[in-house]
């Protein structure tokens, strides 16, 4: 990904989260990536760390209309997300999809009541919506309108061995071609999930 990639996606992200009056901290760190696959507008995402500590964490994200975060799951990370404005397209799975894409059945909880959904079923969130998910559960997920944000709230995020995969392309710590200077501040020593 180039540097003049990850400052449009971060000004374009920045602009989204102004006109949805989302205000970030001062200093907010940005991180955004293409998951290291090439193509920002088909599996992309910004982040924004607020917060990160033993017992917490949070963020807001940005991508735009179907931009996919693409399937993975977590190891210990437990974590909502919530659609804050707009709407997001999910899909979980029991189990890898790249192995046993359409398998049994996944309980989760969806607006804190649970439900049961076939693997590999897609929904939606509304604004204001949030799916609790438990480490193990993969899941993918993508805006399905313009401006929508997303949030996260979650047990410590670990980045660098708590994200895994189903697209055994996928790297979250790919290095940065330098075309321009920098324009939006990264994650100190971290990449996105």
């Amino acid at each position: 990904m180039k540097q003049s990639e990850v400052n449009r996606l971060c000004r374009e992200a920045d602009e989204c989260f102004r006109l949805q009056g989302w205000i970030l901290p001062p200093n907010a760190q940005f991180a955004a990536t293409d998951f290291g696959l090439g193509d920002y507008r088909a599996a992309g995402l910004v982040e924004v760390l607020l917060a990160n500590e033993p017992e917490y964490c949070e963020k807001i994200m940005y991508a735009s209309e179907n931009m996919s975060t693409p399937a993975h799951t977590h190891g210990k990370k437990k974590e909502d997300i919530i659609c804050r404005s707009g709407e997001l397209r999910l899909t979980v799975w029991a189990d890898n999809p790249r192995l046993t894409p359409s398998v049994g059945a996944v309980e989760v909880q969806i607006n804190r009541e649970m439900r049961r959904l076939l693997s590999g079923e897609a929904f939606f969130l509304k604004a204001g919506e949030r799916i609790t998910l438990t480490p193990g559960i993969w899941h993918e997920f993508a805006p399905s309108a313009a401006g929508t944000l997303i949030g996260e709230v979650s047990t410590w995020c670990d980045e660098a061995t708590d994200n895994f995969f189903a697209d055994p392309r996928v790297d979250i710590f790919h290095a940065i071609e330098p075309d321009e200077t920098a324009e939006y501040g990264g994650f100190p020593s971290e990449a996105s999930s």
